[in-house]
């Protein structure tokens, strides 16, 4: 099947009756960054290349030159990938046996002579070989490099052309497909000052529907999966490398990635669309990609003065726990270094070490010293509590200081969400990670509302408790949630036959502890190991609470059973969870897959309540000013006019559905409201 690369506006019009034929269209655009046109990601460049520079003892000019080559390429690279900022130059477009590659300032032409390279093994060709003292060329073999010859790239029309042309296309209700679609549909949005109108449909996503246990949902993965052949074929991805490849081989492999979209979408939608189920799963999804896409234009305001700041006191605890260390360490001691804290931990005392003994061991047979084993280790002696702070507080000055600076536009961090990177639906997040973020005030200050307006924080109390007692119908866990009952308290009284006022802080944590146990898999160790009781208490602990709530047990087992004949269990949105291994004769995998499938559809189903609850609050915010901003888990935050604050608060609350009765169980809804992140959450 053909392509055409068009390069004249007449081939445009051409292209948008043929596509309006058809109803519906796959697009793929191809960007790169420029980054001569941002001067504050070009001033972090410089910046990074002399601190390179100053940490070599003599760099050579050329050595000079391709540091910074390469430190610009990354930046380039990066801008590339930033929908916001990057540039697009080629736009493909597919639909029913049509294919077209819209090249918008490719810059080379086509190949007139290949590039040359000697690997040593031959003596350079004239003009090529080193010069001799005696000024005539060198004999000698060594290594070469000839360019590639390209002729002049062929006319091609503007980009503000091409969209306009277009615009009729974009700004339809014809379902529009991509692989990854928010990526394309942002990039091209930004040109228009606004984000196309839907329906978009994600062939990543229905892979997902279709099966959530692929290792990796790219374009050659996704293809592989569904056509077992090769996307490219033996180019392979060309992507990162698109401005440097010829225009013709540029305009075959961009429209490869349009019409394998399509191909796509045409054999993975008569498979969705003919499920109920998936059909239903694949729609919630559908509806939360758009609500993502303007939380992402969106962004977070961050206080760019509290993260300088937070930058500084971070480096001061680094030092204060270097010097702290040392004192406990031998000279020259590196706490980054693995083999040192190797050394310092597992030595003989007469070797200069502690003589600890490995709790683990990696697997290359030497003692570990990662997170987990440190937490295990750390009250044998002082170091491993400052260790461990240590790593803590270098980690976060990465990720939310040095790592969070080039991210910013505008004081503005743009953070990506993603539907289809959990097995159970369960969104997550980027650039950086949200879901991961510290609890802890000194980041979360760092977000903050912008001038007139206030954040607007929200989150479910218990969500996958409440899923547990709506599919379960446990009539002790459903009247705690029915009374208002503090659900962890009113655990701890069934277990230790209290009345609810007599109910101890410590006995309530223990209550806790067996609470998330249910609902996310675990056995007596970890209860111990999280509430300090012993193992036979602990163990004791979890026999009594499946007594006292034994729906919650009967139900746990309908649904492996269920998942065992069917091969998987579904959410209430319809989402599946596949796990062949519930019929497994191996102890372990079987043991794992059980767990997994309970886990599941309350995990699952918690975050088909959130998705919803995102879905009705987009809609309902529309002119109002306020904007959804983030996500995390079961918690969402928006930025919401002053004026507006007490108005639209309660309807918020009502469209995530605070009050509201699912199989007989209320959901509850915290809100509060502030100027930064931390503080409306009482942190």
């Amino acid at each position: 099947m053909g392509y055409r690369a068009v390069t004249t506006v007449s081939e445009l019009r051409e292209l948008v009756e043929i596509v309006q034929s058809h109803g519906a269209f796959a697009f793929d655009v191809e960007t790169r960054g420029n980054l001569e046109r941002h001067p504050d990601l070009l001033e972090m460049a410089e910046l990074e290349w002399r601190q390179h520079l100053s940490k070599l003892k003599s760099p050579s000019p050329e050595v000079s030159r391709k540091s910074r080559e390469a430190i610009e390429d990354r930046y380039r690279g990066e801008l590339a990938l930033d929908p916001m900022r990057n540039e697009v130059f080629w736009i493909a477009i597919a639909t029913h046996g049509e294919s077209w590659a819209i090249p918008m300032g490719h810059p080379l032409g086509f190949l007139v002579t290949p590039e040359e390279v000697g690997d040593g093994s031959t003596v350079p060709p004239p003009g090529y070989r080193k010069i001799l003292k005696n000024g005539e060329e060198s004999m000698a073999r060594a290594r070469y490099h000839i360019p590639a010859v390209y002729s002049d790239p062929p006319t091609q029309l503007d980009r503000a052309t091409v969209l306009e042309e277009l615009r009729p296309l974009f700004f339809s209700d014809m379902v529009k497909v991509g692989h990854n679609v928010k990526f394309d549909a942002r990039s091209i949005g930004k040109y228009y000052g606004e984000l196309p109108p839907g329906p978009f449909y994600d062939t990543i996503l229905m892979q997902h529907i279709l099966d959530e246990n692929l290792m990796s949902y790219s374009m050659e993965h996704v293809v592989i999966n569904n056509f077992k052949t090769a996307s490219h074929g033996r180019e392979g991805k060309l992507g990162k490398t698109i401005t440097t490849i010829p225009f013709d081989m540029a305009a075959r492999y961009v429209h490869l990635d349009a019409r394998w979209t399509w191909m796509l979408y045409t054999k993975m939608w008569r498979v969705i669309s003919n499920r109920e189920d998936l059909s239903s799963a694949f729609s919630l999804d559908t509806q939360s990609l758009r609500v993502l896409m303007e939380m992402e234009d969106e962004g977070i305001l961050v206080d760019s003065r509290a993260l300088k700041k937070l930058g500084k006191e971070l480096d001061k605890r680094i030092m204060d726990l270097v010097l702290a260390i040392s004192e406990h360490s031998f000279i020259g001691f590196n706490p980054d270094s693995n083999p040192h804290k190797q050394a310092l931990l597992f030595n003989k005392k007469r070797e200069g070490g502690l003589g600890l003994k490995p709790v683990k061991k990696t697997a290359k047979g030497a003692p570990s010293v990662d997170e987990e084993s440190l937490q295990k280790l750390k009250h044998q002696h002082p170091v491993i509590e400052l260790l461990i702070e240590y790593a803590e507080v270098k980690k976060l000055k990465s990720t939310y200081v040095e790592g969070l600076i080039p991210k910013l536009n505008n004081s503005r961090l743009h953070p990506s969400f993603h539907l289809h990177r959990t097995a159970t639906g369960r969104l997550s997040s980027s650039n950086p990670n949200l879901q991961n973020i510290p609890r802890d005030s000194s980041i979360r200050s760092l977000f903050v509302a912008p001038d007139g307006y206030q954040l607007l924080v929200a989150d479910y109390d218990q969500i996958e408790l409440r899923v547990m007692a709506m599919f379960s119908q446990d009539k002790q866990m459903k009247r705690i949630f029915v009374n208002n009952e503090d659900i962890h308290a009113g655990a701890a009284a069934l277990l230790y036959k209290k009345s609810l006022a007599d109910v101890t802080s410590e006995e309530r944590q223990v209550g806790k502890g067996v609470n998330f146990l249910t609902a996310y898999g675990g056995g007596a160790g970890k209860l111990s190991a999280t509430t300090g009781i012993s193992m036979d208490e602990a163990r004791t602990m979890i026999d009594n609470y499946y007594r006292q709530f034994n729906g919650i047990t009967d139900w746990k087992k309908s649904v492996i059973q269920r998942g065992r004949i069917k091969g998987y269990v579904s959410t209430m949105s319809g989402r599946r969870r596949r796990l062949p291994e519930l019929s497994s004769s191996d102890d372990e995998l079987r043991s794992r897959a059980e767990r997994q499938a309970v886990n599941a559809v309350v995990q699952g189903s918690a975050a088909d309540i959130c998705k919803q609850a995102m879905v009705d609050i987009s809609a309902l915010l529309r002119g109002t000013g306020a904007k959804l901003l983030v996500q995390v888990h079961d918690e969402l935050v928006v930025a919401v006019p002053e004026d507006l604050v007490e108005e639209i608060q309660p309807k918020f609350m009502e469209a995530m559905g605070h009050g509201r009765l699912i199989e007989g169980v209320p959901l509850l809804v915290s809100c509060h409201t502030a100027y930064s992140w931390a503080e409306a959450k009482g942190k």
